[in-house]
């Protein structure tokens, strides 16, 4: 088993064994495979899993002798070795990768595609195998612009040369266990989160030693938050520094100030070297952390991820060019650690908002790094129920209150502000991109507007001629039919009827939707996205009878839609009852009644009774004719 070369770790001897030649390594690769589906890991006394007595994962070092540090500080961090994630599909890059290291791969992937074959309309993760200097932006960017907007995972194991690679493979095989920490470091945001893990924000940057915390323990997971370029990452007076050994003796094409004899441009003593982190998941959330080959600014020697892959680190995430990934990205990577899977989806997706392309690669597959007993939570269904929410009563408010509709002195005037003014206080990206932070404004934003809502439907109740009420003529007089928008539909009467969208003219004046027909006339308006009403009752009513009106509505979002139905001031009827609170689903339509009891002493002749829905501040009207008949 070699085990005289295996050097001591923190739970025996380590998993990984140093190799010069490629012939040895792929001797020892088959002998360890082998073993490993024969007997495979067996679950350790703590919980970690992959206690291993069998032969140790081969490392084709080299000529690498820098290999070994990294070889070395594995020993203390993976104690144990498991069966690697298995992608669904795997591809080779390039002729930089010997047939030794292609058949060690094997493992990772499901299929794999032929050389030089597209990965374009396969399904499933995707696992991307070549040296450094083939990823070139022809090659990845297709691959991961496609993968983006489908949620697909990609992962890439890469190096600087084939024996970075080798090294990157095998590090697939170890398992951390459940002794290391997860560790947060921001120089970008200076307030507290709530979370158990080692958190260390910009305050703490002038008065902790963030080397010392840093290269003192071994770590599951890390995050570096901070301004940065190719070859660092700024955490106030430290740098997480992509200087790697291999730089020695060089002469690079281009390279950082230390390169030409210049120094660095932070404290040398505060310098934290990427290969010496030990952790087996690693994120440089930095800007140009991990850029392509064609794409970097300095040499392969200087840059921050090449360095960090010829360390330790099983998993690796940075980031392909700038981005402004924060507060929000680092709280949402806190709650990942149960997930496993692609850390650099779930960044990616949280940055979704901000930009239309992917920001984060990962090098390695899902890391042992994560927590055991987290379950798989479920994604958050809220996020955008949360933003079409206040974005839509952000707009209802501003039609209600920035145009002349409301009177100075309408009495909800004020009511009306207050809430416009809380919601455009609360409407920041932090609110919206954490879940916590999200459900809190949702649970304080839906009492308030079922409470206006009701405010409005008991006004338009007692007056029918109240302000709110003119929003069909006053939106109207401010808009335009948008014809790609208009539908035939059919009217209450049984007649052809259009539905059609008016635009406002400006920012103001909210969207509205109306519904017309030759034999009635406009019978329908709505705020854009209201409730949805329909309403049958009989053609006529005696003066002393009773018309039993049969309404349906719909709302395109779950929640209470408040429910009524007026008439004319002449016709002088009694309506019961007032008002229906309805709760919906959406797209559940639900049947509620309403009798209309003409006065006695009321004309005999043709009128009309409006059905009224409001949601979210959004108001929806529907028209229809009836006779009141004499005795």
């Amino acid at each position: 088993m070699r085990e005289s070369n295996r050097q001591e770790g923190r739970s025996g001897w380590t998993i990984f064994q140093p190799v010069g030649t490629l012939v040895e390594f792929a001797a020892m690769a088959e002998e360890f495979r082998a073993a490993l589906d024969r007997d495979g890991p067996r679950p350790a006394a703590n919980g970690g899993g992959g206690e291993w007595t069998g032969p140790p994962v081969p490392v084709w070092t080299g000529p690498r002798r820098d290999l070994l540090d990294g070889v070395a500080l594995a020993a203390d961090l993976y104690p144990g070795v498991r069966r690697p994630p298995v992608c669904d599909l795997g591809m080779v890059v390039g002729d930089d990768v010997p047939q030794e290291l292609r058949r060690f791969a094997r493992p990772f992937a499901g299929e794999w595609l032929a050389d030089r074959r597209s990965p374009a309309g396969t399904e499933g993760s995707l696992l991307i195998v070549g040296c450094h200097a083939e990823l070139r932006a022809a090659v990845l960017r297709p691959v991961l612009e496609e993968a983006y907007p489908r949620g697909r995972d990609v992962f890439l194991l890469t190096g600087r040369d084939p024996h970075s690679l080798a090294w990157a493979m095998a590090k697939q095989y170890g398992d951390a266990g459940t002794e290391g920490a997860t560790g947060l470091f921001t120089e970008l945001d200076e307030l507290p989160l709530p979370t158990r893990a080692r958190y260390f924000h910009a305050g703490h940057m002038e008065t902790a030693d963030i080397q010392a915390v840093v290269l003192g323990q071994t770590w599951n997971r890390v995050l570096f938050n901070g301004h940065g370029t190719d070859d660092s990452i700024n955490l106030g007076r430290f740098t997480v520094c992509g200087l790697s050994p291999v730089a020695a003796g060089r002469t690079p094409v281009s390279a950082p100030r230390c390169a030409y004899g210049r120094g660095c441009y932070k404290p040398e003593d505060k310098l934290i070297a990427a290969h010496r982190i030990r952790a087996a998941e690693i994120v440089l959330s930095g800007c140009d952390s991990g850029p392509l080959v064609d794409l970097a600014a300095y040499d392969p020697a200087y840059q921050l991820l090449m360095n960090a892959i010829d360390g330790p680190a099983q998993a690796l995430v940075a980031s392909l060019s700038m981005h402004q990934s924060g507060r929000v990205e680092n709280a949402v990577w806190l709650d990942s650690a149960a997930r496993g899977g692609s850390t650099a989806r779930v960044l990616n997706d949280s940055l979704r908002a901000i930009h239309p392309y992917p920001t984060f690669v990962q090098v390695g597959l899902p890391s042992s790094g994560y927590t055991r007993d987290g379950g798989d939570p479920a994604p958050s269904a809220d996020g955008a129920e949360a933003r079409a929410l206040v974005r839509t009563a952000s707009a209802r408010l501003q039609g209600l209150l920035t145009t002349t509709l409301l009177s100075p002195d309408h009495p909800l005037r004020g009511r009306l502000e207050r809430l416009a003014e809380r919601i455009e206080a609360s409407s920041t990206r932090l609110v919206m991109g954490l879940d916590t932070e999200r459900r809190s404004l949702l649970r304080s934003l839906d009492p308030d507007l079922q409470s206006l809502d009701r405010a409005l439907a008991e006004r338009i109740s007692a007056d029918p001629e109240d302000d709110v009420m003119e929003f069909p003529r006053f939106f109207g007089h401010r808009s335009s039919v948008a014809d790609e928008d208009v539908t035939g539909t059919t009217c209450l009467c049984g007649r052809p009827a259009w539905r059609y969208l008016r635009r406002g003219f400006t920012a103001r004046i909210p969207d509205t939707v109306a519904l017309g027909c030759l034999r009635c006339g406009p019978i329908g308006y709505s705020f854009a996205g209201g409730v949805t009403l329909g309403s049958s009752a009989p053609a006529t009513v005696t003066v002393s009878g009773t018309l039993r009106v049969e309404v349906e509505v719909e709302a395109p979002r779950r929640g209470v839609a408040q429910v009524g139905v007026s008439v004319p001031g002449e016709l002088r009827a009694r309506i019961h009852p007032g008002l229906h609170r309805v709760r919906l689903r959406a797209g559940e339509r639900r049947r509620v009644d309403f009798d209309i009891a003409p006065d006695p002493a009321a004309a005999p002749q043709e009128y009309h009774y409006t059905v009224f829905g409001v949601q979210d501040l959004g108001i929806s009207l529907l028209r229809r004719h009836f006779g009141v008949l004499p005795e």
